[in-house]
This record gives structure tokens, sequence and C-alpha cells, in this order.
């Protein structure tokens, strides 16, 4: 026979038992995930040590035990690290005809993620689209630029058509940008560190006028990765400029990678990811910013397109990962990117 801890910990639901005190004496491997601990760390503590500002679901936890009730909720906001929205249901835990504690599923509702992707998909195709229109005339008016430059020896006119041809070719390698991000990855074993240096090689500049001090915290042991090189240069250049545009007077950016604490759960056997820690000093974000980081065309900056974070998130899924951010108001950002290994394959 299947022992039952097997078959609870192959649940996608996160499942938490508590003992009549209304402590934890058991996760599985899902929850685990969720929350980022380990069942031995939680063994002993309350829900509200996991989330300490959670209001709903903690005073549920003792009238499911004392009530002899159960309770359902849908949609409910919590924190961790980030906010999401969870189905949760508790019931009592009968031992030997009595109860002896109360036992909690949750599961992340999926609607508003699933909407996002659609969104993301949407807007992949239109970027695409647009960017294949505009390439064309715009090689036609450097074209035209070009040539008037050749045939004017007005320096007034020929200042006019310089500036027209800088901003052509500057709109077209945001085109190229776009176009790169919107074709599907080519996978090949790929060493992430290679690909953060050459993303912070190319942002150098930025990075020393803006007075920031950088710091790398690399594993020299970490496996390589199953990636397309040139998407994921593509993320790791937003986040980082993103990570700049917060720090104009200065700070402190930390760059370090390692193997996942988490595991992640696939076709039936887990597996830990590589992780790249992106954490930058700046000014932050609040929790309503954070819930809409993601969502294509929002943007707090001056200028801002607000599609980098939507596109790099459907990069990192599209690569089987996924991007975590946690951040405070006036304390800063940090994000954690994971990414399969290789063997992972």
């Amino acid at each position: 026979m299947v022992p039952y801890d097997s078959i609870i910990n192959s649940l996608k639901e996160a499942v938490i038992l508590f003992d009549r005190n209304g402590k934890m004496v058991f996760i599985n491997k899902s929850g685990e995930e969720l929350f980022n601990k380990s069942s031995k760390d939680m063994a002993g503590k309350r829900f509200h040590w996991l989330i300490p500002r959670e209001r709903k679901i903690s005073p549920l936890i003792r009238k499911t035990v004392t009530e002899e009730r159960s309770f359902r909720g849908k949609s409910v906001s919590i924190t961790l690290g980030r906010k999401i929205n969870v189905d949760f249901s508790l019931s009592p835990l009968y031992t030997h005809d009595r109860v002896g504690g109360a036992i909690l599923f949750l599961s992340e509702n999926l609607s508003l993620a699933e909407r996002e992707d659609h969104d993301q998909e949407s807007l992949i195709y239109l970027l695409g689209s647009i960017s294949h229109e505009i390439k064309n005339p715009l090689g036609g008016i450097k074209g035209a630029a070009q040539l008037l430059r050749q045939h004017t020896p007005d320096q007034s006119v020929a200042e006019y058509t310089d500036l027209i041809i800088r901003e052509t070719d500057r709109l077209n390698a945001i085109l190229q940008d776009y176009l790169t991000i919107c074709r599907k990855p080519s996978f090949h074993p790929v060493n992430i560190h290679e690909i953060v240096e050459k993303a912070l090689t190319i942002l150098a500049v930025p990075i020393k006028k803006a007075g920031i001090s950088l710091k790398r915290l690399y594993d020299p042991s970490l496996p390589q990765v199953r990636g397309d090189a040139s998407k994921l240069l593509q993320v790791f250049l937003n986040i980082i400029k993103n990570a700049l545009e917060s720090m104009r007077g200065g700070g402190t950016l930390d760059i370090a990678t390692s193997p996942s604490r988490e595991l992640f759960g696939d076709h039936g056997r887990t597996k830990r990811m590589a992780l790249v820690s992106i954490t930058d000093s700046g000014k932050g974000m609040t929790d309503t910013e954070m819930q809409k980081i993601f969502f294509p065309f929002f943007t707090k900056k001056k200028g801002g397109t607000g599609i980098g974070l939507s596109l790099s998130k459907r990069i990192m899924s599209d690569h089987g990962g996924l991007i975590r951010v946690q951040s405070m108001k006036g304390k800063g950002t940090s994000f954690s990117l994971y990414l399969p290994f290789r063997d992972n394959e």
C-alpha cells in the first residue's frame, strides 16, 4: 500500500496539519514550495508565523477545532514576498472519534495569472506584427535622410538630417529588440554567469555614472542552464535597467547565483533550479505596484512603455522558469529568477 504521506506530498495543493492548539505539525512538499520553508522549520509554529499580517485564515483555525466546523474561502489575498490570491478549505481532523486538530488546503488562484498569460500572448503577437510593419518604412526614412544629407551643402539642414538618421537607428534598435523577444526561444546549454556579465558590460557606463556599488556573489560550481542566450540577456538587461532607474542617487546592486533552496515539481518528480538574485537598494514598490508590475503597459516611469517586465516574465515562462519579486517602499527590490538546469531536460 502506498504510504499516506506519499499521497499527500504528490498533491499540487499546499496541505498543512495543525494540532488542537493551532500549531503546525506537518506540511506537504507543495506547501514547502509555496512558503519557501521546510516542514522542519515550520513544525510547532502557528500559521501567523508564516504570514504575520494574515487576518482571515488564522482565526478560523481555532474555530475549526473548537466548533468542529469546516470553512472555505475563495480569492483570499495573502502576502508571501508578493501578493497572491488563494482558495482555501479548513476542516476538523478527527483521530479516534475526536477532533485532534485541523487540516488546511491552500491552492493559488490562477485566474489572474492565466489572464496575464493571455494578455502577454496578445502583446507578443501585436509587437511582432507592428515591428515588422514599421521596419520597412523606417529604412526608407533613413535612406531618404542619407540622400538628402549627401546632396545638401547647408550645414543647418545637415544637422537635422543627422538627427533623423540617429533617431531612426535608435528606433530600429528598439524594434530589433522586440523582434528578438517575440521569436520563439532556441535552447542550448548556456553559462548563466556569462550572460549576466554581458548585461553588466553593456550597462557599465550608466552603472558608473549613477555611482552604484556593484557586488557579485557567484557560485562557480553552478551547472549550465538550458536557455536562449539572447533572450535571457534581454531579461537581465530589463531588470538591471529598472534597478538603475530606482537608484538615480546612487546605491548598491547585488547579484548572486546559487542552486535554489526550493524544490519544484515536474511530472511527478522534484528538482532544484538555478537561481539568479538581483537586489537593489532603490526606492522600492508598494504592494499595489508589486501586483501590477508584470501587467503589459503598466509603468511608473516617465516615458516608459511598461512591457519590459511583462515580456521578461514571458521569456522566463518559455524557459520553464519563473520570476519572483520582493520589495518594500523605500527599502529596495529583489528579483529572483529561476531557470531549469541543463540536466533537467
